[in-house]
């Protein structure tokens, strides 16, 4: 053990740690152990100074197999969830970069994890984004052709709630500032 004593041990140890909760697998076993972990040992603790049999130990000991049965199901789901969030997390990077149509193919990947509900929600927020890009697009190419009219009517039709929105406020002040 006079090896962990190591500053060099004990600080690739240390990165190694880091490095493991970057790693999203990592995460979520360490997010289910925890939220089950901790009232499972409340528990314990007070099955053990409880007399056996009595009511409480018995309620206790029911409430500690439920939290078990419980940790083991999540577990089995969990690569499941993992892949989930990984082609949300990859999809939403893409709609971030403007690739519109590649993230609604990823997100068609959450139809076989039987996803639906979600894959049809991304896919929407993705459609409404990539459809606020074009009208900011066509807004872009009116403004350089001069028909500010049309470009105002246009901007005022992009949804607040996509990330071409805070370009077409800016848009909207450049305009205003202009006349």
């Amino acid at each position: 053990m006079n090896f962990l004593k190591n500053p060099l041990v004990r600080a690739v140890l240390a990165v190694a740690a880091v490095a493991m909760l970057l790693y999203m697998p990592t995460r979520e076993f360490l997010k289910i152990t925890f939220m089950l972990g901790i009232p499972f040992i409340f528990l314990w603790g007070f099955l053990v100074k409880k007399r056996r049999y009595s009511f409480p130990w018995i309620t206790s000991l029911a409430l500690l197999l439920l939290i078990a049965a419980a940790y083991g199901y999540l577990l089995t789901q969990l690569p499941e969830r993992i892949e989930v969030r990984k082609i949300v997390s990859e999809g939403g990077a893409l709609v971030a970069e403007g690739k519109y149509d590649e993230a609604i193919k990823e997100y068609r990947r959450l139809e076989k994890l039987g996803q639906t509900e979600k894959m049809k929600q991304k896919i929407a927020e993705a459609e409404k984004e990539k459809e606020a890009a074009l009208l900011l697009d066509e807004v872009r190419q009116l403004v350089a052709r001069g028909d500010i009219e049309k470009a105002r009517e246009i901007l005022n039709s992009i949804p607040e709630d996509t990330r071409a929105a805070r370009e077409a406020v800016e848009m909207k002040k450049l305009l205003q500032e202009a006349n």
